[in-house]
C-alpha cells in the first residue's frame, strides 16, 4: 500500500518516510500542502495521508478539505478519498496553544481518520505508526471482504483462451505480467509478516 507523508521540515519527513518503509509501506513525500494535492492528483494508489498538522501556506486541516473533493475513479467506479492522519508535537493534555488545539479540534469534527501525537523517540513513534495502521487496516478489511474468486476465475479463463489461441507473444507478456503482480503479493505478504512480528 502507498502512504503520502506531508512535512515541510526535510529532516522529519525523511525520518516518517523511513519508518513507514521499515513497517513495509512504499511512502512517496511531499514537502508542502500544495505538493501533495498535485500528487494525489496524479496518483490514485495512494491510500494512506500522514500530513503534518502545522504547515505555512496550506496546513494539514485545509489539506485535508480540498483532498475530499478530489475525484478518482476505476473501472469499478469512484474510489473513496484516502484515510488522512494529521500529525502534531502538540499532547493531549496541551492546552495552552488555544488555535492549534482548535484547529485539532476541528480537523477531528470534519471527519480525519486520526491523529498522530508526534514523539522524539524514533522507536515509539514507529510503535504509533504501526499500531495506528494495524488498527485503521485492520477495521477497513472487517468491512470490506475482498472477493479473491471472480478474479481468480478470468485469469484461469485468460491463460486458456491464450493457450487455445497458441499465441506466444500474448503468452510471454501475460506471463511476464503475473510475474510483477506475483512479486508486489510477495512484498504485501512479508511486510504483512513483519507487521505482526512487531505488534
Amino acid at each position: 500500500m502507498r502512504v503520502l507523508v506531508v512535512d515541510e521540515v526535510g529532516y522529519t519527513c525523511y525520518v516518517h518516510t523511513r519508518l513507514l518503509e521499515e513497517l513495509g509501506y512504499e511512502v512517496v513525500c511531499a514537502s508542502s500542502g500544495f505538493e501533495a494535492l498535485t500528487i494525489l492528483e496524479q496518483d490514485s494508489e495512494i491510500r494512506i495521508v500522514f500530513s503534518e498538522l502545522v504547515m505555512r501556506e496550506l496546513d494539514g486541516l485545509d489539506l485535508f478539505l480540498k483532498v475530499q473533493k478530489q475525484e478518482h475513479y476505476t473501472d469499478d467506479g469512484q474510489l473513496e478519498a484516502p484515510m488522512f492522519f494529521v500529525m502534531t508535537t502538540l499532547q493531549p493534555s496541551d492546552k495552552s496553544q488555544t488555535r492549534l488545539v482548535e484547529r485539532l479540534e476541528l480537523a477531528k469534527k470534519l471527519g480525519i481518520t486520526g491523529v498522530i501525537y508526534k514523539s522524539r523517540d524514533r522507536e515509539e513513534l514507529k510503535t504509533v505508526f504501526s499500531e495506528t495502521l494495524r488498527t485503521t487496516l485492520g477495521e477497513l478489511s472487517e468491512a470490506a471482504p475482498i472477493d479473491i474468486c471472480t478474479p481468480a476465475e478470468t485469469l484461469c479463463e485468460v491463460v486458456k483462451d491464450i493457450i487455445e489461441a497458441k499465441n506466444l507473444e500474448a503468452a510471454e507478456e501475460f506471463y511476464n505480467l503475473i510475474i510483477a503482480q506475483s512479486e508486489y503479493l510477495e512484498f504485501f505478504i512479508t511486510s504483512s509478516q513483519k507487521r505482526a512480528e512487531l505488534a
